[in-house]
């Protein structure tokens, strides 16, 4: 449908070229009709030589002062010079001459672009499509489209892409231009829809099922990410990317062997090997294969010793080993190279709580918090910490702040009603009980499990009674 290539300059244009160069050199004037003159000025242009195509254009105009075309050329120079305001003035003067000449609203649609007033430039768009004949409307729609996209405007490049698909619902290039404004504009199911569609058509578009492979990923269909990668490997196998992901979504399926075959093959085409040693570290620490995780996260750290999951991943598995000393090299390290990941701090804590250290613990689980206050596992395991060291007032405290971010998380809700039934406060421990049991989903049953000692709390147990 769309022609991309540039404009073919026969042998009598670039006889013009020559012949227009010949006089700049020897300084003799020459002349050259309307159409010789537009194609110098396309040829510069297109060579972005751009001082010539503004010398053209200034002798154009001194030879024929009235030529609207090579006014209009004029002005496309000054929008490629950056001169977009000497250039408005002249579409603005040809407009009251030739009103009915799309290319000016064309151009005043480009400067409007240029000068960050996409609404503007849509009108003009606009009027340009309303006189446009049918022959060349599909040439226009793309064009304003991919101007709008390469300004990253995609709500507003969308609805032209789709003009255009309905004049053409074959075309894969405008399909394809569809699913990534859906894509980008996070409207996901109908960036899949769009792929599927262009895949229909085009079934051998290895980044068409790449990109499809994403889409399903981040809307949690790991088992349609995995296959929709597959397509992809199959018909590139050399499309690096696919593999790292495919591997990422087979970790997500608990399928860590696969995952990890899926790193190593990775592994042929990424000079970043840091990254991808730490991955399979991971999944051989979810198969309890410690050993191998070990040597997976040195290797990372071998690599690139600024790098932080490694050292994280390490310190994980020493914490969960209970060599509390070691971890705490690797955990401090981690944290020393990005002190703004709340994991990292969450990490601390958890180590610095089985040591006499309270101080450095109420510490550490304070930055994850504040960090992420919307992630509530920090705050109840704070909580739990000053449980254990007898300080439910700041247990309560806590998950009190932690409630204000997140109001209807039923675990706060839980925890909180058994705190304030441990502190004798039995009307807080009901108005909690009462928020959290409205919940269909809340396992109360579960909350024995974390507070054993409420067990035998008979007046506990009516209100949950009361209220089931």
């Amino acid at each position: 449908m769309i022609d991309n290539t540039g404009n073919y300059f026969d042998d009598e244009a670039l006889e013009s070229v020559e012949r227009f160069e010949i006089m700049l050199k020897h300084n003799k004037p020459c002349y050259f009709d309307v159409h010789e003159f537009e194609n110098l000025i396309d040829h510069y242009l297109e060579n972005r030589k751009l001082a010539k195509a503004n010398q053209a254009s200034e002798i154009a105009i001194e030879q024929h002062p009235s030529s609207i075309s090579l006014q209009l050329k004029q002005a496309q120079v000054l929008i490629s010079r950056g001169q977009e305001i000497k250039a408005l003035t002249i579409l603005r003067r040809l407009k009251k001459i030739e009103s009915s000449n799309q290319s000016i609203y064309i151009l005043i649609g480009d400067i409007y672009n240029i000068l960050k007033k996409p609404h503007n430039a849509k009108i003009q768009f606009d009027i340009a499509l309303g006189m446009c004949s049918d022959d060349d409307k599909e040439d226009l729609l793309f064009r304003i489209a991919l101007s709008f996209e390469q300004l990253e405007l995609y709500d507003l490049a969308l609805p032209y892409f789709e003009d255009l698909h309905e004049l053409n619902n074959e075309d894969t290039e405008v399909l394809f231009e569809i699913a990534y404004c859906y894509e980008k504009l996070q409207q996901d199911l109908q960036s899949i829809e769009a792929y599927k569609a262009y895949l229909e058509l085009d079934p051998f578009s290895d980044n068409a099922w790449y990109n499809l492979g994403i889409l399903y990923n981040r809307n949690n269909l790991s088992l349609n990410s995995i296959e929709a990668y597959d397509f992809c490997i199959a018909i590139n196998e050399k499309h690096s990317k696919a593999y790292f992901n495919k591997a990422n979504a087979l970790a997500i399926c608990d399928k860590f062997e696969e995952a990890i075959k899926c790193y190593i093959e990775y592994l042929e085409f990424d000079d970043d090997h840091a990254s991808t040693y730490s991955y399979i570290g991971e999944c051989f620490e979810k198969l309890e294969e410690h050993d191998q995780a070990m040597i997976y996260y040195e290797n990372a750290i071998k690599e690139d010793e600024k790098f932080a999951d490694p050292w994280f991943g390490m310190g994980l598995m020493l914490l969960y080993q209970d060599k509390i000393e070691e971890c705490l090299v690797y955990l401090n390290e981690a944290k020393s190279l990005d002190d703004t990941n709340p994991d990292y701090w969450f990490a601390l804590g958890s180590a610095y709580s089985r040591m006499p250290d309270a101080q450095k613990a109420v510490h550490s689980f304070r930055e994850a918090i504040n960090l992420d206050p919307y992630d509530p596992t920090y705050a109840i395991t704070l909580a739990e910490f000053y449980h254990q060291n007898d300080k439910k007032d700041a247990a309560i405290d806590v998950l009190l702040e932690s409630l204000g971010y997140c109001p209807d998380n039923v675990q706060l809700q839980n925890n909180l009603a058994a705190y304030y039934m441990l502190a004798a406060d039995t009307n807080a421990a009901e108005h909690y009980l009462r928020k959290a049991m409205a919940n269909p989903e809340n396992k109360i049953e579960d909350i024995f499990i974390q507070f054993p000692e409420l067990e035998n709390n008979n007046k506990f147990k009516q209100i949950i009674k009361a209220n089931q």
